[in-house]
């Protein structure tokens, strides 16, 4: 189990009802962290209710997440795509997050990305992204170039194919591609993925980098 942070801090968490989302919650309470979350729908959460700040809103607002947002230390989002089909879902979200964040002078994000887009995901990789998962690539892609055209303390963490199971802690993780060893079939738990993020919120070490993530 992982050490409770030394100094609490206020996580601002979107996408809180989401794979990556709730263990993102369930581990940013193990480690003692005040947690707002930003959701549609409350009750996705289950037990974890109890436990933290819930505002229900719409992401695609800006004034209310703006509102809802004042105070807060970072924000950690794992907004994604409902399905394979065209969305602006995760393009939208950053936009709005980004001015919601501008607004209330609050200057660190940590977002999760695809590790598709990394050049070095594989023949699988590029195969999908230019196809299968065409859709989702091209939202994401969006997404990032809003985040990196501003000036706010940002880090975008890119998992390959995502899994399910409890965390490890025994992952790699590079800058701006895949780590050594992770493989062209590369994968991460979601509970690792978690893991990650609260690391890098608590010991920013990357810092307006891409950072690839996944098991080597």
């Amino acid at each position: 189990m992982a050490a409770a942070a030394k100094t609490s801090m206020r996580l601002f968490i979107l996408g809180a009802t989401g794979g990556i989302g709730l263990e993102l919650v369930a581990q940013a309470l193990e480690r003692g962290h005040q947690v707002t979350v930003f959701v549609r729908t409350p009750q996705k959460l289950g037990g974890l209710r109890e436990s933290v700040t819930v505002i229900q809103g719409d992401v695609l607002n800006p004034e209310p997440l703006g509102i809802a947002l004042a105070g807060q230390d970072a924000v950690l989002s794992t907004i994604g795509p409902p399905g394979l089909g065209r969305s602006t879902i995760t393009s939208d979200a950053a936009r709005t997050t980004v001015t919601a964040m501008k607004a209330t002078r609050t200057r660190r994000i940590v977002i999760v990305g695809v590790g598709m887009l990394f050049d070095d995901s594989g023949l699988l990789g590029r195969l999908l992204r230019s196809t299968f998962l065409r859709n989702i690539a091209d939202d994401s892609a969006e997404m990032e170039r809003i985040v990196k055209a501003t000036s706010l303390d940002w880090t975008i963490v890119r998992p390959p194919r995502l899994t399910n199971g409890p965390r490890t802690e025994q992952y790699g993780i590079a800058d701006d591609h895949l780590p050594r060893g992770a493989g062209g079939a590369a994968t991460i738990r979601r509970a690792d993925v978690a893991h990650f993020l609260l690391d890098e919120v608590e010991r920013p070490g990357h810092l307006q980098r891409v950072v690839g993530i996944a098991y080597t």
